[in-house]
This record gives structure tokens, C-alpha cells and sequence, in this order.
């Protein structure tokens, strides 16, 4: 999700590379059509175009994958905190820069969270579960304010003739 959020209009083949360069156990991942795709390879694609349309809709279906509400707080906790460590080294690999105030202080919060653990408090219980709920709804809402920032930012860039690619980017 994050090299999506980061470079939001990246091809298949580049996000493929880049997600398979960050999962090291991941040989095997050919993006020749003429070999037959890895069932991985198949699943990720899709997931990932799934990913990319949820992002882009203007209903704010974005969902993150955490544990279910059947599991316990510390798990989705923890299941939170993986998830963002995720997004961040996703967008991180992109090579995206961030220039809007809102948008870096969002990142920021963000690995906040990727560092967060639950001590749960049987007393308030059913304080911490709303706490958690809004704790979603903010990684949400950030990763949208991310992909918006990063989609505008390579939108001015490719209409004053700059890719804001990673390429780009490097040469700052």
C-alpha cells in the first residue's frame, strides 16, 4: 500500500518489482508474459489493483488489513503497528518526498504507531476498543492525505515536465 500511496501512478510490473524487493523470500516473481505467472504473482496483482481503486474512490473505502475484532486488543495492536512499519517501508522504498505540512506531520504520526503496543486495561476495556477504532480511522484517513499529497505533487511534476519519480527526486 505504501508504494502505491507514494507513487500513485507506478505500472504493475515497477510495483512488483519494488514489492518483491522488499519480501526477499519472494524468488520466483517473473513479470515475462510469455512464462506462466506464479500464483503469487496472480493474487498480488490482484490485491494490489484492489488496493490502487480504493485509494482513488471518492467514497473513502480505503480499509487497512488488521486482525479482526475477534482477536484480542493487543493482537489488532500489534497487528496495527505491522501494518504501518509495512506502509512506511513501502513508501520509503518509493523515493517519494512530502512537501505539504499536514502530510509530513501524518507520516510522522504514522511511525508513531508502527511503535505502538497495548497493555490492556480490563477497567476500561471498552475506553481502549474506541480508542483503537479512532487509531484506524486516523491511519486511514493519513494514508489517503499521503496518496492525494504524493498523487498531486507527481501531477505539478509531469506538467512542468519532471517525472517525480525516484529518479527525480535524487538529483534534488
Amino acid at each position: 500500500c505504501g508504494l502505491i500511496a507514494a507513487d500513485p501512478a507506478i505500472s504493475t510490473e515497477t510495483l512488483i518489482a519494488r514489492w518483491a524487493s522488499l519480501h526477499p523470500d519472494t524468488d520466483g516473481l517473473e513479470t515475462s508474459s510469455s512464462e506462466k505467472k506464479p500464483d503469487i504473482q496472480t493474487h498480488l496483482e490482484s490485491a494490489l489493483e484492489m488496493t490502487r481503486t480504493e485509494l482513488q474512490s471518492t467514497e473513502m473505502g480505503f480499509e487497512i488489513l488488521v486482525p479482526a475484532i475477534e482477536q484480542t486488543l493487543v493482537q489488532r495492536t500489534e497487528g496495527l503497528a505491522h501494518w504501518c512499519t509495512g506502509f512506511l517501508a513501502g513508501f520509503g522504498a518509493s523515493g517519494g518526498t512530502i512537501r505539504d505540512g499536514e502530510a509530513q506531520e501524518a507520516l510522522s504520526m504514522l511511525g508513531e504507531i508502527a511503535r505502538a503496543s497495548c497493555q490492556s486495561d480490563e477497567d476500561d476495556e471498552e475506553g481502549e476498543e474506541a480508542a483503537f477504532f479512532e487509531l484506524v480511522e486516523f491511519v486511514k484517513v493519513s494514508v489517503l492525505l499521503l496518496h492525494e499529497e504524493r498523487r498531486l505533487l507527481t501531477q505539478s511534476k509531469t506538467s512542468s515536465g519532471d517525472s517525480g519519480g525516484p529518479e527525480a527526486n535524487k538529483s534534488r
